[in-house]
């Protein structure tokens, strides 16, 4: 048993109390559990501070990586260490993606290329931005992806402190199972979104349709096909749609899922965000919005 107990802060409200109640019901049944505890919080924050007063091990968030950039600190390598991850793949990957990224010519960078496109289409109208995953097992991505566009772009103010309330509403839509439930919004609703199609090309999935279907005729053209094929077909469908329906979209491809095209996704990704930043002209790294419902629920609980 170890538990890990993560907050930049070190007052996150949340953290704090699901620890709290993790701690309590494993307390009593294992016993003591200071050697199981690891605390991963900014050097000095009250959750370090209390954590070294209970002889709690405690590791460092680089003070000058935000919490959603920390996927490559401790925040991210320890628990993925744990459940083996290959971390120097991961790490790798970054690094390659991050040399790529830092190319001035736009057309051989492409964070600066994304951050390009998606701002062009924001000002054109597009406020809602779109990660396409056509691979379900990378949905989680995506989710950390919503939290690291809203907060580094939705900001009241902008770098000169005057007010903007610039930002974009990021979404997470996953092929084929979103093309169901919101595809009909996609094709015939407002054209206010821009997209990014994902897909890693590999897959270890290999899961196949049957020679002889039972429900054979019914869909021609799926006998014998791999579930990655029907797939591929998919979303080459989806994309001809959305040429033909001339919505904006861009295409983003990755040889498999591993550690190392994650690595390189990630950093891409956090790269990109910086860039639409500077054209933004917005912070990227602070979240001061954030600390209104975090202060109130202080209040709250405090009475």
């Amino acid at each position: 048993l170890l538990i890990i107990v993560v907050s930049k802060s070190g007052t996150t409200t949340e953290t704090i109390a699901n620890f709290e109640i993790i701690y309590s019901a494993c307390s009593e049944r294992f016993g003591d559990l200071t050697d199981r505890i690891v605390a991963i919080t900014n050097e000095e924050s009250p959750l370090a501070l209390r954590s070294q007063g209970k002889e709690i091990h405690v590791l460092p968030i680089p003070r000058e990586v935000g919490g959603r950039y920390s996927v490559f600190s401790p925040v991210g390598l320890l628990p993925l260490g744990l459940v083996n991850i290959d971390l120097e793949s991961l790490l790798l990957g970054a690094q390659s993606m991050r040399d790529k990224c830092c190319l001035d010519d736009p057309h051989d960078n492409p964070a600066r290329m994304s951050a390009v496109l998606t701002y062009l289409h924001y000002k054109k109208g597009a406020a809602i931005n779109n990660l396409f995953l056509f691979n379900p097992e990378t949905y989680i991505v995506g989710k950390w992806y919503r939290q690291l566009l809203a907060e580094s772009i939705g900001k009241e103010k902008d770098t000169k402190g005057e007010p903007v309330h610039n930002g974009m509403l990021p979404i997470v839509s996953i092929g084929s199972t979103d093309l169901h439930s919101i595809g009909q919004h996609f094709f015939g609703g407002p054209r206010n979104i821009f997209t990014s199609m994902v897909y890693f090309e590999k897959s270890n999935i290999e899961l196949r349709i049957p020679e002889h279907p039972v429900l054979d005729e019914i869909v021609p053209g799926v006998a014998g096909k791999t579930a990655h094929q029907i797939m591929d077909a998919i979303l080459a469908g989806v994309k001809s749609a959305y040429k033909k329906s001339q919505l904006p979209f861009i295409d983003i491809t990755l040889e498999e899922v591993c550690e190392y095209t994650l690595g390189q996704f990630m950093q891409f990704k956090m790269l990109e965000v910086m860039y639409l930043g500077q054209l933004m002209d917005v912070n990227v790294f602070n979240q001061p919005s954030v600390e209104l419902y975090k202060e109130e629920t202080r209040k709250i609980l405090e009475q």
